[in-house]
């Protein structure tokens, strides 16, 4: 493999044809590293002639003569295997530069248009071109303002407008929202009235700038040491790759992996597997309203769980995720690695949505899965009463429904066993921490096998809670506090259900519809001449102040009128939604002549009975 060190210019010289493969992440850097690519530059624009050239890193680059731009019969082409964010930028910095000087009438000796061409990722493409055609202000380009290329190119140019001193920040600076200038407006006035805002005042003050310095500094003083990969005598592309990248990348694991596996295919065959597999499936993973939970990170950390790789690996750590699946695809050859991504992998990136609740339809290969309603109203509850540990199981079995492997029966049979395993630990207020841990080892028992009686076997190794020891002291059981408003929530709609049947209110906990009210209420100076009348007294009734039996769903609206109210008056008040009330948990309170600790008890009992039905022992279901 040859390797020389190239000053930009040689890099981005015309002579030179890149072509960014498909499967490779689109362009992503942010703030930090704009601004210190920025300081690199005018520490180099500023160095004395004889200080050395200052090193921008590293670029893989292999050869690949099937690229072709149209008029062009340069001979150097190369795919960029590692270093297209460094490239790109480079691309939008000098295109800024270039374009500032234009507009500030100075003469600079340089054409960003007579340079090196870039076929960068298809989402980047447009961005890219109009940025280095410098129509970046034309209304008809708007929508493009919150690509990631033109947000780079603006901050550039702000920074440029700004001067020196901005160049010099240590720190990213806080710059005005890119808009596009209406008829008769400016940018440059409009990035003048921001330095007059509360936040422009914090800028530092405002001094010109010398193109033809930075231009310098750019091209002549900065280093990129360029690998040259040669397909026919170097090693794989995979392995320099790694090396590369393997301790010191800034990826997110899904890059990363995506990278890493894609560059072991001909090109041809990579293409093809990105564009009908890969790309449609992390289009559904990376959607919008999954941002707040990582997708990247979180899905790959279930989906190596659901493998059951703690057998093989030892713990599974988050934040090793794309190291823990490289481990577990190394064994594959390659015409195995192309059918798991084509039939496993990219399967379960469509299908975590629904898993997490994002989405209720699968979307897969031109095909839509739909789900019954009581299949989703199962994961909602089993997410309502743990949140993710169990993901990766559900993930497990999701994906083998959609395969064909096993029916709605089992599938429901199975989500059943798995809601009934996490009731009976909450229930026994057995601590829920460790219960990743424990997904883990049921996941590696398993080893891919979905039938329920497997499943059975696994949750009675680790972790199924009886009968007795649920029903041990639950009358002074306090849930209140150790469970939650929306697990306990889950636990008396699933009570609800056992009590009226598949047709029963399937209410919510939450801010706008229902919440756990205590019948007894935390401050109980409005019940103390009822609780005397009833011949007991505060200090009896304070044991089972947060126990099952003195809590209730009730709409908001009931709880903000009557929280503290005497029983009558919360007797009285409905608690109406729609047309869903009253509802059958309800009974054992609503119509009670008085409440003390022991019509608290008696209703614990009752409904414990109710849940236990619900959730029976393993063994019957």
């Amino acid at each position: 493999m040859q390797g020389i060190d190239k000053d930009v210019k040689q890099v981005l010289g015309t002579g030179n044809n890149y072509y960014i493969p498909a499967y490779q992440r689109a362009y992503e850097w942010k703030e930090e590293l704009w601004q210190t690519l920025i300081r690199d530059v005018l520490s180099a624009s500023t160095a004395l002639d004889n200080t050395p050239e200052h090193w921008l890193g590293i670029m893989l680059l292999s050869s690949d003569d099937s690229i072709r731009f149209p008029g062009d019969e340069s001979f150097d082409n190369y795919s960029v295997i590692d270093g297209q964010q460094r490239l790109v930028t480079l691309l939008i910095w000098l295109s800024a530069l270039n374009h500032h000087a234009n507009d500030m009438n100075e003469s600079i000796n340089f054409d960003i248009k007579k340079i090196c061409k870039l076929s960068p990722q298809k989402i980047d493409q447009l961005p890219l071109r109009v940025i280095m055609d410098g129509n970046w202000l034309e209304p008809r380009y708007s929508n493009l303002s919150d690509t990631q290329i033109f947000k780079a190119y603006h901050y550039f140019r702000f920074l440029l407008w700004m001067g020196n001193s901005a160049l010099l920040e240590e720190q990213p600076l806080k710059i005005p929202k890119f808009i596009t200038p209406k008829n008769n407006e400016n940018i440059i006035d409009y990035w003048s009235k921001f330095l007059n805002t509360k936040k422009g005042k914090t800028l530092p003050q405002r001094e010109p700038i010398a193109a033809q310095l930075l231009l310098r500094g750019t091209l002549d003083r900065l280093t990129i040491y360029t690998l040259i990969h040669k397909p026919r005598t170097d090693e794989s592309q995979a392995v320099i790759f790694d090396t590369l990248n393997g301790h010191r990348t800034p990826l997110e694991p899904l890059d990363h992996i995506r990278n890493s596996v894609f560059v072991k295919f001909e090109k041809e065959e990579a293409t093809s597997i990105y564009d009908n597999y890969w790309e449609p499936a992390e289009s559904e993973l990376r959607d919008k309203k999954l941002k707040k939970l990582n997708p990247s990170t979180n899905f790959i950390y279930d989906f190596v769980i659901s493998k059951g790789e703690k057998k093989r690996q030892g713990t599974i750590n988050k934040n090793r995720g794309a190291g823990h699946f490289n481990y577990m695809v190394r064994r594959l050859k390659d015409d195995q690695l192309s059918d798991f991504i084509k039939e496993d992998l990219t399967l379960a990136m469509s299908t975590w949505p629904v898993i997490v609740r994002s989405k209720n339809i699968v979307k897969f290969q031109e095909q839509e899965f739909e789900f019954s309603t009581e299949i989703i109203q199962l994961i909602d509850s089993i997410r309502e009463l743990s949140a993710n540990p169990l993901n990766p199981l559900l993930l497990l079995y999701f994906t083998d429904f959609i395969k064909g492997n096993i029916d709605e029966v089992i599938l429901k049979t199975n989500l059943k066993l798995l809601e009934s395993y996490i009731v009976r630990q909450i229930l026994s207020l057995t601590p829920l921490s460790p219960l990743r841990s424990k997904v883990m080892e049921i996941c590696s028992f398993l080893e891919g096998r979905t039938d329920s009686i497997t499943l059975r076997e696994a949750l009675s190794k680790y972790g199924w809670i009886s009968n007795d020891l649920i029903v041990k002291n639950f009358e002074k059981r306090e849930v209140y506090d150790q469970i939650g408003p929306t697990a306990l929530g889950a636990i008396f709609r699933g009570i609800e259900t056992q009590l009226s049947g598949s047709g029963s209110n399937k209410f919510k906990v939450s801010k706008n519809e229902y919440t756990i009210e205590h019948i007894y209420p935390v401050k109980p100076g409005k019940w103390e001449n009822d609780i005397k009348n009833w011949k007991s007294d505060l200090k009896k009734m304070a044991p089972y102040l947060h126990t099952l039996g003195n809590l209730t769903v009730v709409t908001q609206e009931h709880n903000s009128k009557v929280g503290n109210k005497p029983l009558a008056d919360k007797q009285e008040f409905p608690t109406i939604l729609g047309t869903s009330a009253p509802l059958r948990i309800h009974e054992g309170w609503i119509k009670s002549k008085q409440w003390t600790e022991k019509e608290i008890q008696k209703r614990t009992s009752d409904l414990l009975s109710y849940a236990l039905l619900r959730w029976p022992e393993i063994t019957k279901q």
